[in-house]
């Protein structure tokens, strides 16, 4: 596929900074007091959705990739740019699936 340890870095910085600029413009929108509470509970909803098929596509990434999103998410979670219940899922999911990799090419 082509993908490689950086461009798991980029994606990563990118998923993060993209989530830093959604939510901003999300709580400028809400403390405007001019939406609904439905639509913060869609959007809401929405944003757990896409978390969803991200985990749900991680096992498909390559595994260059997958070091390189890791290594990404723990510099950003040294920064502090990403929550500790977001760096879990997205150490987590990532660390499981080469576990995974790593115990089948072991059997081979």
């Amino acid at each position: 596929m082509g993908e490689s340890f950086g461009h798991g870095i980029r994606r990563i910085v990118g998923e993060v900074v993209s989530g830093i600029v959604n939510s901003s413009i999300t709580d400028a929108i809400i403390g405007t007091g001019l939406v609904s509470p439905a639509f913060v509970v869609l959007f809401s909803v929405l944003n757990m959705l896409y978390t969803v098929v991200l985990v749900l596509a991680m096992p498909y990434w390559g595994t260059i990739y997958l070091f390189g999103w890791l290594f990404g998410l723990v510099m950003l979670s040294q920064t502090g740019m990403i929550g500790i219940l977001d760096a879990t899922v997205y150490f987590g999911v990532p660390l499981i699936v080469l576990i995974i990799r790593f115990g089948r090419k072991l059997k081979e």
